[in-house]
C-alpha cells in the first residue's frame, strides 16, 4: 500500500514542480491579459480531459491484471473506446472554437482552440500507454514515465523564450503536445517487446474470451463520473471568471488556482489507494479491517497534506507576490478560499472511494448529478455581484458541503473514518493556521526561495509537534517514507498489511487525477 502512494506522490510532485516553473516564468513573460488565455484554454484541455483521462488506464489496470480477456483484443477494444471519445472532443475543439471566443469574450480563442484539439488525442493516446503498464504490472515504468513527462514539459519554456516569444499561448500549446508525444513514443518503444509477448490463454491453458463491445465501454466510462464532477467543480470557476470579470482578473484568478489546486492533486493519490485496499478487504469479509485501513489514510492524509493547504491559506499575500509580482495580492483572499476549496474536495473525493468500495455508487451519482449545476449557477451569480473572492468563497463553501454530507454518508453506511487522533491533528491544523495568518506580516513577499524555506521549517516543527502530542511516532514516518508496507493504526499498534497481492497494488497506482492534466 505504502509503495503505491509513495510512487503517486512522487509522480504529483515532479507535476507540481514543473507546472509552478511554467506559471512562474508566464506569470512574468506575459501580460496578465494573455495569462488569463492561457489559464482559459489549459481549464477548458483540464474539462475535457475529465472523460478523457479518468477511465481508460483504470479500466486497463483492472481488467488486464485479472487475466479474465484475451489482452490484445482488451487493449484494441478499449483504445477504440478512447479514440471514439477523443474524436468527440476534437470535433468540439475545432468546430466549436469560435463558440468559445464569443461566449468567453475573445475571439483570439478561435485559433487557440483549433490548436488545442491536438492535445486531446496525445492526452488520450498517453493514458492508455500508462493502464496497459498498470495492467501488466510494470509499475515501475508507469512511474518513470508519468514523472518523465512533466520534467520534458519544461522544455516549453525556452520555446516559448526564442520560438513564439510574441505567441507564448501557441508556445505553451506547442510545448506541451511535443512533450507528450515524446513520452509516448518512448513509452511504446520501451512496452513493444511486452506486447508481443502476451500470453492470449487463460489460467487454465485454454483462449481466453474476448471481451464484449459494450463491457470494454462501461469499463472505460464507468469510472469518469464521479472524477467528472469534482474537477468541473474546482475548474468551472476559471470559465466563469473569464466570461463575467475583466480579462485582467482571469490572469490573477489563474495565479491563484495555479496554487489553490495543489492539495486536491496531492489527495488523489490517497483516493487511488483508499479504493482497492478497502474494496479487497471487504471482499474477504473483513470489514473491520477495512475501517482500520481507511481510518489510517485518512489520519495521514490529515497529518501530511492539509498543513499545506492551512500554510497556504494563510499566507496566500506573501506566496503570490513573490511568487508573481506585487499585482497578483489582489488575489490573495480568493487564494485563501480555494487551497482549503481543494483540499475540501480531495477529501470528498477520498470518502466517497470509501463507499463506492462496496460497489454502491449511487449516492456518488446523486452528489456529482445535484452539486454541479448548483455551483455553477452559484459561481456565475458570485462572479457578476461580487467578484473573484465572492467565487473563491462559494467555491470553499460548495465542496465543505460536499465533504461534510460524503463524511455522514461513509459514517452512517461504513463507520466512522475520522479517528480521534485524526480530529486532534485537525485541531492543530487550525492552531497553524492562525500562527501563520499572524506572521504574514513579517513573512517575505519579494523573495519565493526564502518563503519556500520557511514552509519547510514550518513543515519540519509542525510534524515535530505531532511527535510530541502523540499523534504520529517516528517510526511511523520512517515506516511511510520508506515505502515498506508495513504500518501502524490509529493509536500506534503494529499492523502488518492484510492486502498485499500484485492485482491490488496495481489498482492502487493507477492515479486518477493528473496524469494528463494540462496545468
Amino acid at each position: 500500500m505504502n509503495r503505491g502512494l509513495i510512487l503517486n506522490l512522487i509522480s504529483n510532485l515532479a507535476f507540481f514542480i514543473s507546472g509552478y516553473a511554467i506559471h512562474f516564468f508566464l506569470g512574468g513573460f506575459a501580460s496578465p491579459a494573455a495569462y488569463g488565455v492561457v489559464g482559459t484554454v489549459i481549464t477548458v484541455l483540464d474539462i475535457e480531459y475529465l472523460f478523457v483521462s479518468n477511465g481508460a488506464r483504470q479500466s486497463l489496470s483492472r481488467t488486464l491484471s485479472a487475466g479474465r480477456y484475451d489482452p490484445r483484443d482488451l487493449i484494441v477494444k478499449t483504445l477504440a473506446v478512447q479514440m471514439g471519445i477523443v474524436a468527440v472532443f476534437v470535433l468540439i475543439d475545432v468546430a466549436g472554437a469560435p463558440v468559445f471566443g464569443r461566449v468567453l469574450g475573445d475571439r483570439s480563442l478561435d485559433l487557440y482552440m483549433r490548436l488545442a484539439a491536438f492535445l486531446v488525442p496525445a492526452n488520450g493516446l498517453y493514458v492508455v500507454m500508462l493502464g496497459i503498464n498498470d495492467g501488466l504490472r510494470r509499475f515501475g515504468h508507469s512511474a518513470l514515465l508519468s514523472t518523465l513527462y512533466p520534467l520534458i514539459k519544461l522544455g516549453t519554456i525556452p520555446l516559448i523564450m526564442f520560438v513564439f516569444p510574441d505567441r507564448p499561448v501557441i508556445g505553451v500549446e506547442v510545448g506541451y503536445c511535443a512533450s507528450m508525444v515524446l513520452v509516448i513514443v518512448l513509452g511504446m518503444l520501451m512496452l513493444a517487446p511486452h506486447l508481443i509477448g502476451l500470453k492470449r490463454e487463460d489460467g487454465n491453458g485454454s483462449r481466453a474470451p474476448r471481451i464484449g463491445w459494450r463491457q470494454a465501454a462501461h469499463g472505460t466510462l464507468s469510472f469518469s463520473l464521479f472524477f467528472i464532477m469534482a474537477s468541473l467543480v474546482l475548474s468551472a470557476d476559471t470559465l466563469v471568471v473569464k466570461a463575467n470579470l475583466p480579462d485582467g482578473m482571469a490572469g490573477f484568478y489563474t495565479g491563484a488556482m495555479n496554487f489553490g489546486k495543489t492539495t486536491y492533486y496531492l489527495l488523489q493519490a490517497f483516493a487511488v489507494i483508499i479504493l482497492p485496499v478497502v474494496s479487497g478487504l471487504i471482499g474477504q469479509g473483513l470489514r473491520d479491517e477495512a475501517l482500520g485501513k481507511a481510518r489510517e489514510l485518512v489520519l495521514l492524509a490529515v497529518v501530511f497534506i492539509l498543513p499545506m493547504a492551512v500554510s497556504i491559506s494563510a499566507t496566500s499575500t506573501n506566496l503570490l507576490s513573490s511568487f508573481y509580482s506585487q499585482q497578483f495580492a489582489v488575489a490573495a483572499p480568493a487564494l485563501s478560499c480555494l487551497s482549503l476549496s481543494s483540499f475540501f474536495m480531495g477529501a470528498t473525493v477520498m470518502l466517497n472511494m470509501v463507499l463506492n468500495a462496496e460497489r454502491d455508487t449511487r449516492f456518488s451519482d446523486v452528489l456529482s448529478g445535484i452539486s454541479l449545476p448548483v455551483v455553477v449557477v452559484a459561481f456565475v451569480l458570485a462572479a457578476r455581484f461580487g467578484g473573484i473572492t465572492a467565487v473563491a468563497g462559494v467555491s470553499m463553501a460548495s465542496t465543505f458541503a460536499t465533504m461534510t454530507v460524503s463524511y455522514v454518508q461513509v459514517r452512517r453506511r461504513f463507520g466512522d473514518v475520522m479517528s480521534k487522533t485524526a480530529w486532534r491533528a485537525v485541531g492543530v491544523n487550525v492552531v497553524l493556521w492562525i500562527v501563520m495568518a499572524a506572521l504574514g506580516a513579517v513573512l517575505p513577499t519579494r523573495n519565493f526561495i526564502v518563503l519556500v524555506l520557511v514552509y519547510a521549517l514550518e513543515y519540519a516543527a509542525y510534524l515535530t509537534l505531532l511527535v510530541a502530542m502523540g499523534i504520529l511516532d517516528l517510526t511511523q514516518i520512517r515506516q511511510f517514507a520508506s515505502g515498506l508496507g508495513h504500518s501502524r493504526g490509529e493509536d500506534g499498534v503494529r499492523r502488518m498489511p492484510t492486502v498485499a497481492s500484485s492485482a491490488t497494488n496495481g489498482a492502487a497506482s493507477g492515479a486518477a487525477g493528473i496524469d494528463g492534466a494540462a496545468r
